[in-house]
C-alpha cells in the first residue's frame, strides 16, 4: 500500500482578480510505496481535489472506484467550494516519488450567494489501487406512487 506523506500546493496567486476563469497551480506530492508494491510495479490512480475552505474543513468521504474515484464533502451547516480536481496513473517503481501536477483552477468565479475577500485553498489526494476496493453510486432515478 502506498503513502502519501506531504501534498503542497505552489503557484499559488498573490492576488486573484473577479474576471479571471483561468488560473495555473502546481500540485507537489511525495509518495512513499510500500517494498511489495515496488517489486509488483503496482499501478495506482492517483487523484487530487482543490477547494476553496470556508471555515473548518468538511470531512470527506472518499469513493473509490480506480479512475473515476469521488470525494463528497460531509457537512450539514455550509460547504465548501469545490474547484477543480486532476487525476493521473501512477506504477511504483521507486520506493519514494515526488512529482508535481499541473492543474488549472476557475479561481475568480463564485457563486451569486456568497461575499467573497480571499480563497483559503487546500488540496485533498488520493490514492485508489489498481487492486483493491471499488464503489460507484448509481444514476438518481424516480418513481411515481400510486394511490
Amino acid at each position: 500500500m502506498a503513502k502519501i506523506q506531504s501534498v503542497e500546493l505552489l503557484s499559488i496567486p498573490e492576488v486573484i482578480n473577479a474576471g479571471d476563469d483561468i488560473s495555473d497551480l502546481t500540485v507537489i506530492l511525495d509518495i512513499e510505496f510500500h517494498d511489495l508494491d515496488v517489486k509488483l510495479q503496482m499501478e495506482y490512480c492517483l487523484h487530487i481535489f482543490i477547494y476553496d475552505i470556508h471555515g473548518k474543513v468538511d470531512s470527506p468521504l472518499v469513493i473509490p472506484n480506480w479512475d473515476e474515484s469521488t470525494v463528497i464533502s460531509i457537512s450539514s451547516d455550509r460547504k465548501d467550494d469545490f474547484l477543480g480536481s486532476a487525476s493521473k496513473v501512477i506504477v511504483a517503481e521507486n520506493k519514494n516519488e515526488t512529482m508535481e501536477i499541473p492543474l488549472t483552477l476557475k479561481l475568480g468565479r463564485f457563486e451569486q450567494r456568497n461575499t467573497y475577500n480571499s480563497r483559503k485553498l487546500e488540496v485533498f489526494a488520493t490514492i485508489a489501487p489498481a487492486i483493491g476496493r471499488a464503489s460507484k453510486w448509481s444514476a438518481p432515478f424516480e418513481s411515481r406512487i400510486v394511490f
